[in-house]
Formats: C-alpha cells, sequence, structure tokens
C-alpha cells in the first residue's frame, strides 16, 4: 500500500477513534446538564410565578394557573401539582390515576426533608421541584417534567452533533488526504531521481520542488548528483591523465632499452639512451609515490599527527627549503604579518609538505616577487601567497586542484592536488584566483588554535 493512503488511514482512523471517544463522553455527561438545566428552569419560573402571586395578593384560580403554564415553552409537557393544607389539591394537571402516588411521595420526601433530582413515578421518571407557596404556610407548588423528554433532546442533540462531526471527519480526512498527497509526491518524484543515480544517471538527475525539510532533502540529492557527477569525470580524466603520464616515461624506456639490446644505440648514444632512462624512472617512480601518497591522504584516518604549531616559523622553512631555486631565479620573497604570532593545528611535515607544494608552484610562474601574507580574520588564520606572473588561464582555475591538472611549466601535475588534501585533512580550504592586474593569489584558511 502507497504510503500516502496508509498515512491517510491512520488519520482517519485516529480521528474516529477519537471523535467516537469524545461523542461517547458527551452523551454520558449530557443527560446530567440537562436535567440540572431543567430543574433550574422549573425552579426559576416557579419563583416567578410565586413572587407574582405575591404581588397580586389574589387567590389562586385557573387564569392565574394558566399563567404559570404560560411561562413554559408551548412544546413542552409540564406537569403542575397545587397542594394545600392537609394533602388538599388546589390545582393539578396530573392524571387521577397517578395523583395518589405523586401525593404520597412529596409528603414521604417532605418529612425526609431531602430533595431529589428525579422521582420515579410508576413506571416513569420526573424531574421534579417542590416550592413553598409562602413562608410558614404548607402550601406548596410542584413542577414536574418527564425525563423521557429530556432523554429525547439528548437524543436529538446528540444526532445533531454527531453529524456535524462525522462532515468535519470527512472533510478531515480529504483535507489529510490533500495534504499527504502534496507531501509524498515530491518523496515519489525523489525516488525516481534516486534511481538515476543508483543506475549511474547523475547528469540526468533534475531538482524536486517542494517545500520544509523535503525542500532540503530534494537539495541535497540534486547537489549530490552533480557532484557524483562531477567526480565521475574527474576520474574518468585521472584514468586517462594516470594512462598518459605513466605510458610516457614506460615508452621512452622501453624505446631506449630495446634499442641498446638490439644495438640500435651503441658507445655514447647507448650511454645517452641509459641516462634516459635512469631519468624516465626516476619521474615515474616520483609520479607513483605522489599517486600513493595522494591516495593515503583521502582515504587513511590516521596518517595525520597534529599539533600547535606557529604558522610563521612553518612559512618560513617552507621559504627555506625553497632558497635554491628562489636564488637561482632571482625571485624575492616577503612575508607579511601582524604583531601576533599566529598557531595552528596541523600535522607539522605535512603541512610544511603543501607550503612548498604551493610556494614551488609560484616560483616557477613569478617574474621577480612573491608576497605571503598572515592575517588573522574571525578566529582564522589567511595566509594568501601572491606572485607576480601572468596568472592562472580561466579555463584551468575550477580543475586547478585535480589530480594531473598541469598548467604551464608543471611537472606531475599532482603537488596542487596533494596540497588541497593536506589542508582539507586539517580543517582549512584553499582557493586560487586571478590578481585584478596580473599574477595569482593561493588563499589557505586554517582555523586558529587558541593560546593558553
Amino acid at each position: 500500500m502507497k504510503l500516502q493512503y496508509r498515512i491517510t488511514i491512520a488519520f482517519g482512523l485516529l480521528l474516529i477513534v477519537v471523535t467516537g471517544a469524545s461523542a461517547h463522553m458527551f452523551y454520558s455527561l449530557l443527560l446530567d446538564n440537562l436535567i440540572e438545566q431543567q430543574r433550574n428552569e422549573l425552579m426559576l419560573k416557579g419563583q416567578i410565578w410565586i413572587e407574582r402571586m405575591k404581588n397580586s395578593r389574589s387567590a389562586i384560580s385557573p387564569e392565574s394557573v394558566e399563567e404559570l403554564q404560560r411561562l413554559f415553552v408551548p412544546n413542552r409537557k409540564v406537569e403542575i401539582l397545587l397542594v394545600g393544607d392537609k394533602r388538599k389539591v388546589l390545582y393539578t394537571t396530573l392524571p387521577s390515576s397517578s395523583l395518589k402516588d405523586w401525593l404520597n411521595d412529596l409528603e414521604r420526601r417532605a418529612e425526609k426533608r431531602k430533595e431529589r433530582r428525579t422521582w420515579l413515578i410508576g413506571s416513569d421518571d420526573y424531574i421534579v421541584v417542590t416550592l413553598p407557596m409562602q413562608n410558614g404556610e404548607s402550601r406548596r407548588l410542584l413542577l414536574a417534567v418527564p425525563v423521557r423528554g429530556v432523554k429525547e433532546i439528548r437524543v436529538e442533540l446528540t444526532r445533531n452533533i454527531m453529524g456535524t462531526l462525522l462532515v468535519g471527519v470527512i472533510f478531515a480526512i480529504l483535507l489529510s488526504f490533500l495534504i499527504t498527497r502534496s507531501l509524498v509526491e515530491p518523496l515519489s518524484k525523489l525516488v525516481r531521481e534516486i534511481k538515476k543515480v543508483q543506475l549511474r544517471k547523475f547528469a540526468e538527475v533534475q531538482y524536486v520542488p517542494a517545500t520544509g525539510e523535503i525542500a532540503e532533502v530534494s537539495e541535497s540529492v540534486y547537489f549530490m548528483a552533480q557532484e557524483l557527477d562531477r567526480f565521475h569525470d574527474i576520474q574518468k580524466q585521472f584514468f586517462q591523465n594516470a594512462s598518459h603520464e605513466l605510458k610516457t616515461p614506460l615508452m621512452s624506456i622501453q624505446g631506449y632499452a630495446e634499442g641498446i639490446r638490439d644495438g640500435v644505440f651503441t658507445g655514447d648514444a647507448a650511454r645517452q639512451g641509459l641516462d634516459v632512462i635512469v631519468q624516465e624512472t626516476t619521474r615515474l617512480k616520483k609520479i607513483v609515490t605522489e599517486m600513493i601518497l595522494l591516495g593515503k591522504l583521502e582515504s587513511e584516518e590516521h596518517l595525520f599527527h597534529p599539533e600547535a604549531v606557529s604558522a610563521v616559523e612553518l612559512v618560513n622553512q617552507a621559504i627555506e627549503r625553497l632558497d635554491p631555486i628562489r636564488l637561482k631565479q632571482g625571485i624575492t620573497i616577503a612575508v607579511r604579518k601582524e604583531d601576533a604570532e599566529p598557531c595552528v593545528f596541523v600535522d607539522r611535515e605535512k603541512f610544511l609538505q603543501a607550503l612548498i607544494n604551493i610556494l614551488g608552484n609560484a616560483l616557477r610562474h613569478a617574474r621577480e616577487h612573491i608576497d605571503v601574507k598572515l592575517e588573522e580574520r574571525k578566529n582564522q588564520l589567511w595566509i594568501d601567497i601572491v606572485d607576480d606572473g601572468e596568472g592562472i588561464p580561466e579555463a584551468l582555475l575550477p580543475h586547478l586542484f585535480h589530480r594531473f591538472v598541469k598548467g604551464k611549466n608543471g611537472e606531475t601535475g599532482l603537488g596542487l592536488a596533494i596540497s588541497r588534501a593536506i589542508i582539507e585533512r586539517s580543517g582549512g580550504t584553499i582557493e586560487a584566483h586571478n590578481g585584478v592586474i596580473a599574477g595569482a593569489t593561493f588563499r589557505i584558511k586554517l582555523p586558529l588554535q587558541k593560546n593558553p
């Protein structure tokens, strides 16, 4: 069964149970309330009539009794009994067959001095009110209404209320069906889009419009599909680039090795071929080593051993290790920092390697000068490495930190990918952009380590 139907049925059953229980409680309590209201009405109108008789000082007559009857609703049967001294009946609407029972019950209750809400006369229950006509007199006014009339009112009221509740339940269930449909329909569409992800059709995944938490899930699925599609493309590009990078040195090694074996290269040519084989083997070893390192950085959890270190000290160490290249190319490196000594929580050697890779990249592209700026911003340390070179081609910027993506004068195309992996595993981020006039800027953002 579909989720929409299950939710609607569950809500409908819950609503029916709650409505039924409420109706049962209402039906049980309604009779007592109606009896109490009827007693209060009889008592109030009986007292009004008695006061009128007192003020008029007239004797009880059929006209005055008719006035008492007019006080009540015309379609309501109210029995009247006026009793004088020595149980003398002054006026009554009661049938003569039951009059004796009424008088006996009235006398018995008067002796007990206890007023009951209902009297059982014969086989019928009555709501009864007895009122004295005057203080000190034994004349009494008895007003009675059959309980069965009140029960009929209860049944009628209950029927009307149940009808109203039933209509409300039907509308509530229909509204629940519509609301559930609006919630479940996006989920059904999301299931179809997720199946596309399962089938690796990442580019075909569409965004499903929704509201609330479902909208957040929809956005997550859509962006996940985009990221998987991008990652899939990167993986394909990675294998293509990796095969190309590995194939080139292997072809050189194979060519020279076969030439030397077959006697094609002899003497100086053979020695030159051996030198090429050694160089290409060294290059091949470097590529494989960096690929293995990058794989470990992205997968192994216990590879990093972070500690609190000075960011300025790390930058200076990276510059010192690149001094031979810097002096050879005649490039100056200036380090600018604030008065404070910022401290970061990183693996010293690995983060130093990331800085060396980025600074080495800047040295390959700078003309004369490189600026390294350290600045604290909102509990973060920003390290900007700015060169005065030609900048990064716009087409290369989105893929700059991917594997085997090489710019001008690049080596293996893995250095910046390794740097990004190290920085991200250190809790930071790295980004690159071109300067306004010239050159490129690499910005590293790291959380600051507070000094104790």
